[in-house]
């Protein structure tokens, strides 16, 4: 019998979505293009998981098949204390009397709106990007005061706003190379402070415009949105309320979502209840009123890019070390540019003040290696027919807890690899002599499983308190927060759960919608719950965003802009740990007592190309 030739098995092999497009990735979930293109666009390109959470979630959306285009603006948007200024500043005018400037963030257009096809969206950023030569940028943006009866603003003066202009002319000219048409602003520059307000109200607005110190230290940036076609002329309500339908043509409500509602809507209806768009689904139809808060049109917009173009160094220094902060004893040795709380190579790992017995310490933890981040979509590709898991990798997990199979797609295992690395953190904890009193993880089964493992190599019988307040930043999840495991299926699956802790965060409590400030806020609220109602030195294991949100309000540091944090996310690892130190002068943040982990990738080896 003849032998038979070497056969390419046509199973896939390489699971791991690494040199796929999103695009592609969509397309083999079977999704058909044109959706695929209109779903990257509307999340700004930001990850697969958001655009096929989008499709999903409009999958009733009339116009889920329109070829009708994103509208796009570029802005330039102040960061830093003049933002925070001017973000006082709007909250206080509202209270007098909403006008037209609460529609929109504190800007300066650059370039007015102008429509592109989902096929180019991501051009757009690749352009802007690119648009940016650090040298030319000026040193500052100064700002001229104008008021009058029925305009308030800040002027930029002429140097600085001619080569903002020219810079808006480069990035349309380049657009132009791409068939795109835009028009830059050519009009004076300027940053709206009030406008379309009531004659009663110019002299408070006034006085209130004449205490902003328009000059001070300020970073800026360029920011490219984009907007959904059906939000033009419409106003933007905030659900505040949850609503679920009684009658056929009743929306859905859900806290967090927005409603695109006609203006002249609101000022007739006779009982309270209106028709509307929803940004999350977009399926139409009545709603009561009053469950609804109108809020600035560009909150529902979608953010594309940011590209600074102007850091001031003054306060990215008082960013490092805030003023409610003593700043570090250094010797001559030591080198002033050392991140905070990070030691350099000669930078003793000792604390700068001598320890008590009664210093407080919290750890705070990421996550080991999990299964979606390392695989991609694997899900279909380990669950048979009949739900039963099949491990298609040895770095895939053994065995996974019991559930349905659909919630562990936002709410995903650890690889073999992730517990490995947790409990190597344990041995190390328990190798430099790290106390532990008190251990809490957020909700999702990554962190459970991590804080399970690093308990184990630390040789600890300490139970695991779950508390949902530690759900990393909401805004990575815009079809709802995931399913989690209860503590009692926990319990079954083998976790040593402590079932009587009554968490400070109850997951229903949980926002379905919030922005950076107010993720750090909730997250500084409930470490500071947790110091208060324990003893002892704790350990939390939660996500990537905690480490910096548990402590940043905690040091006397400030909230990060948007743009910051998602930079902070990208540079802390698997296993990342950060310690806090209680001392006099308030809580602190020391280097760890022991080493970090570090490990390369290693890429699915395929026997085949030896044959």
């Amino acid at each position: 019998m003849a032998t038979l030739p070497p056969r390419k098995n046509p199973t896939p092999t390489k699971i791991s979505k690494e040199h796929l497009t999103p695009l592609q990735i969509l397309l083999q979930l079977g999704f058909p293009k044109h959706r695929c293109k209109r779903a990257l666009a509307a999340t700004g390109h930001r990850c697969v998981q958001l655009a096929s959470d989008w499709l999903l979630a409009h999958v009733r959306d009339p116009t889920l098949d329109s070829i009708e285009p994103r509208e796009y603006v570029l802005y330039l948007c102040p960061t830093g204390q003049l933002n925070e200024q001017l973000q006082k500043f709007w909250i206080k005018s509202k209270e007098l009397e909403w006008n037209g400037v609460h529609n929109f963030i504190p800007h300066i257009t650059l370039v007015s709106f102008f429509k592109v096809s989902d096929e180019s969206s991501k051009e757009l950023t690749t352009i802007l990007e690119t648009l940016i030569n650090r040298d030319e940028c000026p040193d500052t943006i100064e700002l001229e005061t104008y008021i009058s009866p029925n305009f308030m603003g800040l002027f930029v003066k002429d140097e600085q706003a001619e080569w903002l202009k020219s810079l808006a002319l480069k990035y349309v000219n380049k657009l132009s190379n791409i068939g795109i048409d835009a028009e830059p602003n050519t009009k004076s520059l300027h940053l709206t402070l009030a406008y379309q307000f009531s004659n009663s109200l110019f002299e408070p607005l006034r006085l209130m415009v004449e205490k902003l110190e328009s000059n001070k230290f300020a970073n800026w940036e360029l920011r490219l949105y984009s907007k959904d076609s059906r939000s033009t002329n419409v106003n933007v309500h905030k659900v505040m309320h949850s609503h679920a339908p009684r009658e056929h043509d009743e929306l859905e409500l859900r806290p967090g979502d927005y409603i695109y509602v006609p203006e002249e809507a609101c000022t007739t209806s006779v009982d309270g209840w209106v028709e509307g768009i929803s940004w999350l689904t977009g399926t139409s139809g009545y709603f009561p009123l009053n469950h609804t808060k109108r809020t600035a049109d560009s909150d529902s917009w979608t953010l594309h890019s940011t590209v600074p173009i102007i850091e001031n160094k003054i306060e990215i220094l008082e960013d490092v070390i805030p003023r409610t902060r003593r700043p570090p004893i250094m010797v001559s040795s030591e080198s002033s540019d050392a991140p905070d709380g990070v030691a350099a190579d000669n930078e003793p790992l000792e604390a700068s003040e001598p320890m008590t017995p009664s210093c407080r310490e919290i750890l705070i933890c990421r996550h080991g290696e999990r299964v979606d981040f390392t695989f991609g979509t694997w899900i279909p590709y380990c669950f048979e027919a009949d739900g039963l898991y099949v491990r298609r990798d040895l770095n895939m997990p053994i065995k996974i807890p019991p559930r349905n199979i659909q919630d562990f797609q936002d709410d995903c295992p650890l690889t073999t690899l992730g517990e490995i690395q947790a409990n190597l953190i344990g041995e190390a904890m328990k190798a430099s002599n790290v106390h532990i009193d008190i251990a809490f993880a957020s909700p999702s089964l990554r962190c459970i499983q991590t804080l399970s493992q690093i308990l184990k190599g630390f040789q600890s019988d300490l139970s695991i308190k779950i508390e949902p307040g530690l759900m990393e930043w909401v805004a990575w999840y815009q079809n709802g927060l995931p399913t989690w495991m209860t503590p009692e299926e926990l319990s079954n699956a083998g976790f040593k759960i402590d079932k009587s802790y009554k968490p400070v965060v109850k997951a229903d409590e949980l926002p379905l919608r919030e922005n950076a400030a107010q993720y750090y806020d909730r997250s500084h609220i409930l470490i500071k719950s947790i110091i208060e109602s324990t003893k002892g030195n704790i350990l939390i294991v939660a996500h990537a965003t905690s480490l910096p949100a548990c402590t940043k309000q905690l040091t006397g540091g400030r909230v990060p802009h948007v743009t910051e944090i998602t930079r902070l996310v990208q540079q802390v690892p698997y296993l990342a740990c950060l310690m806090a130190r209680e001392s006099p002068h308030g809580w602190q943040l020391h280097p760890p007592p022991f080493p970090p982990i570090t490990h390369s990738s290693n890429k699915r080896f395929d026997w085949k190309i030896l044959t």
